[in-house]
């Protein structure tokens, strides 16, 4: 039975399509051609307007917020890398507005109204990450300990170029990254959800489906 059905211009709406600014320097030049060879190895069809995209860093400010400062010194965390607004696809299949925050030990999950955070999840509690292989703009956080996310946002590519590498010096391990066009993700700790990805005339459809619970 499928949960919810929609194309990918539903969501696109929803989403902000602003161009980054780079720096320059040593550092900048060398993460630039990193992220230049992952996009080479990672042979998925991507919108052209992301090849021409690099990572927005911190564009909601939050480093600046004292709340984040004193979260991070809790946790030990020392920078913000990245945060932006996305949509986050809830368990029943319906889209919310969410800030994704990235540091260099962490995801965070947080509400936009209250900026209250949601959920932290360690970037060593992430064993993989779901893309389709067309050019849509969803990628599914997979967390086995716990529970797995399904994100959207117009800079997909950039946030997983960033994971990959922020996750590889916070692990020293490479992160996975699966692509296929019917992925399994877990709602919670007994419920699955199907999500299927089919090329269209505008685009990618998109469907959500219910899937049988994990045996016990």
């Amino acid at each position: 039975m499928s949960l919810y059905s929609f194309s990918e211009g539903e969501l696109d709406e929803r989403l902000e399509n602003g161009e980054s600014v780079g720096g320059g320097g040593a550092a900048q030049q060398q993460q630039h051609e990193e992220e230049e060879r992952l996009k080479r190895n990672w042979s998925k069809k991507r919108r052209r307007s992301s090849e021409h995209k690099s990572c927005l860093g911190d564009s909601l400010g939050l480093r600046d917020q004292s709340k984040f400062c004193s979260l991070m010194a809790k946790t030990g965390e020392r920078s913000i890398l990245f945060s932006e607004s996305v949509i986050k696809v809830n368990r029943k299949g319906k889209p919310q507005e969410r800030w994704l925050m990235i540091t260099d030990g962490a995801l965070y999950n947080i509400e936009p109204t209250s900026v209250k955070v949601r959920r932290r999840i360690a970037l060593s509690n992430i064993s993989h990450i779901s893309t389709s292989q067309l050019s849509d703009n969803f990628f599914i956080i997979h967390v086995p300990s716990e529970y797995d996310y399904l994100f959207v946002s117009a800079h997909k590519t950039e946030i997983v170029l960033l994971l990959v590498r922020v996750y590889r010096e916070a692990t020293g391990e490479e992160l996975q990254l699966v692509m296929q066009n019917v992925i399994d993700y877990r709602i919670d700790k007994d419920q699955q959800r199907r999500i299927s990805f089919e090329e269209a005339r505008d685009g990618v459809y998109t469907k959500i489906y219910r899937y049988a619970k994990k045996s016990r």
